[in-house]
């Protein structure tokens, strides 16, 4: 940044200390602070920042999301909080199922799409069986031969009414049909990366176009992965507040919670649960990696009061309730 002007290198070093500032307190700058440091947006401000030579971990929209919530760099995830019983999920599964058949119908039908991109909009049109009955806006269509059929020893083609299929219109629009957004959104929810998406997919994609998905699947605050979460906690009738910043705890310090909460139950000691998880391959394996894990750690998943059931532990579960392990 050496070559910057004046102006420049104070609005550089003015966004350096707001995203500074976000990697330290885990939080997002918001666009006021794009506009002091002198940028019209917080992703024009990044940018920026990159095109001057500013390292990669600056200028990320959020933290990595594989890394564990325990590691060195984040706070872990602590602190109680009131247990509530919620409605089952499963009272969801039939209309879940319903989605998974859509998708699923969508998904065998995909041999029988044709899409184009043309005049700003990608236009799609299907082959479907002549005798299918037609959805709103496909009453018209044209006449196409069944797509595993083939010439007999005269070169014709022939086939019934039954096997018969036609072409009728999708639809055409700035943004792909809702079925491939929601095929592509399930597809990524699930697991699937954006890269691997993008080679099958995408005509030729850059580095830019490849860090333009991951920002907008889930290295932003208005991700599709972030937004996705939202939602979910609305439904469920906790919506995430402004600024609301809870910790996510993973399988692995849940799990450790579990057991911190039964071995103190049994009155064992800070100390003796410490060295005692010190010890157990099966509990925290990925934190120490790392390092060991510490008194403060015990401490932190004793306050989260995480119980697998209610009245947890029961007395009569200690394996050996006359003896400590040390």
């Amino acid at each position: 940044m050496e070559s910057l002007s004046k102006h420049d290198r104070e609005r550089a070093l003015k966004a350096a200390l707001y995203l500074c500032l976000q990697q330290l307190y885990e939080s997002q700058p918001n666009e006021q602070h794009a506009e002091l440091a002198g940028f019209h947006s917080v992703e024009m401000m990044r940018k920026q920042l990159e095109a001057w030579g500013a390292p990669d971990w600056m200028t990320r929209a959020s933290l990595d999301s594989h890394v564990p919530n325990y590691a060195p760099r984040q706070q872990k995830a602590r602190g109680p909080g009131r247990a509530v019983d919620l409605p089952p999920a499963a009272n969801a599964t039939s209309i879940f199922q319903g989605a998974i058949e859509k998708l699923s119908v969508f998904v065998e039908r995909l041999p029988l799409r044709r899409e184009q991109r043309q005049g700003g909009r990608f236009v799609v049109s299907y082959a479907k069986p002549l005798l299918e009955d037609p959805e709103p806006g496909e009453d018209y269509g044209y006449l196409e031969r069944p797509p595993d059929a083939k010439p007999d020893e005269h070169g014709w083609v022939r086939f019934t009414a039954a096997q018969a299929y036609r072409r009728v219109a999708g639809g055409a629009s700035r943004h792909p049909d809702d079925g491939l957004a929601a095929t592509i959104a399930a597809a990524l929810l699930t697991g699937t990366t954006t890269d691997e998406l993008l080679e099958v997919l995408h005509p030729a994609p850059t580095q830019e176009v490849r860090k333009q998905a991951r920002v907008l699947f889930e290295e932003h605050r208005d991700s599709l992965k972030n937004r996705a979460g939202q939602l979910a906690a609305l439904m469920r009738g906790y919506p995430i507040g402004r600024g609301q910043r809870t910790n996510a705890a993973s399988k692995e310090w849940q799990s450790a919670a579990w057991v911190v909460q039964e071995w103190l139950g049994y009155g064992y000691s800070e100390d003796e649960i410490t060295r005692w998880l010190n010890e157990q391959d099966t509990f925290l394996p990925e934190l120490k990696k790392s390092r060991k894990v510490t008194v403060d750690d015990v401490r932190d998943l004793i306050s989260l009061d995480f119980k697998p059931y209610p009245g947890f532990p029961p007395p009569d579960l200690n394996p050996n309730p006359d003896s400590k392990p040390y």
